[in-house]
């Protein structure tokens, strides 16, 4: 399919494997309902939903890219790295996720035993059961808290408790970025810096390390921040993706719609061949 894509792709989106409210399958089928040409699966963290996303897509019109959201702490802020066209069953990958979902999990147990002392007790198995199969994170703690009625949206949850700032925040297993691009060239994967309009510092010392694409047509991203951004890849010869950073359907209003943002289809043309050069 090198070179031919045509309709519209999205190349940010969330499922029931980390944070998002459909399933792989159920997200395939609203990407088909949409016309959609290429969807990338792209999960916090996590590649457990990327099986399901490829059975469900077999003998449809929809391409699947195989992907991931690797979210990396730094002072006063986050930073994320999207992995595309991953070699998601690489062993060493696998084992740095393992380590992810194993430092979420501690995490959330901890803040749960802080938001008790803090006066807003949950229960960490009510946590547990929000997450279901997904890796478990803040929105998961933020939705116990909303049901016990400690908070009234899922943003107070954040600003009131967990985050970064909260009195509840507990830290977690975290890569850099620069060890999140290098992870994803181990990978076989092509590494691209996630909603960067507020870490475009981060853009040069990335591009030293490997860093091969900039997240340019964003959901919530006006003309005048594309259009800075794009002069942004240009600069660093980068490729200049974007996607929906869906997450369902009632959950993050501005980034609900999925194949709603304008990306040029030769975007997965170029992210295709620079994965194949990497596997040479």
């Amino acid at each position: 399919m090198a070179n031919s894509v045509s309709g519209r792709v999205d190349l940010h989106t969330h499922s029931t494997a980390s944070d998002g409210e459909l399933s792989p399958a159920e997200l395939v089928r609203l990407a088909l309902d949409r016309n959609l040409a290429v969807l990338a699966l792209t999960d916090h963290d996590s590649c457990d939903g990327i099986d399901a996303a490829l059975a469900a897509a077999q003998n449809t019109a929809l391409t699947i890219i195989p992907g991931v959201e690797l979210s990396c702490d730094v002072p006063q802020t986050e930073v994320h790295v999207l992995g595309y066209f991953i070699d998601w069953h690489n062993a060493h990958f696998q084992s740095m996720l393992g380590k992810f979902r194993d430092g979420r999990y501690g995490r959330a147990e901890k803040m749960t035993k802080k938001l008790t002392a803090l006066g807003a007790p949950i229960s960490f198995e009510r946590v547990k059961e929000i997450a279901g199969d997904a890796s478990i994170g803040r929105p998961h703690v933020a939705q116990a808290l909303l049901e016990a009625g400690h908070v009234v949206t899922m943003a107070e949850a954040f600003d009131k408790y967990i985050g970064r700032n909260g009195p509840a925040y507990v830290e977690r297993f975290r890569l850099t970025p620069e060890d999140a691009v290098n992870l994803i060239l181990k990978a076989n994967g092509v590494p691209v810096l996630a909603h960067p309009r507020e870490v475009t510092n981060f853009v040069e010392p990335l591009v030293k390390v490997g860093l091969l694409g900039l997240e340019v047509h964003y959901a919530s991203y006006d003309d005048p921040t594309r259009a800075e951004l794009s002069r942004l890849a240009k600069q660093y010869g980068l490729i200049a993706t974007g996607g929906s950073d869906f997450h369902g359907l009632n959950k993050m209003a501005h980034m609900s719609g999925l194949g709603t943002v304008d990306v040029p289809p030769n975007v997965v043309d170029k992210l295709r061949a620079k994965a194949a050069n990497l596997e040479l």
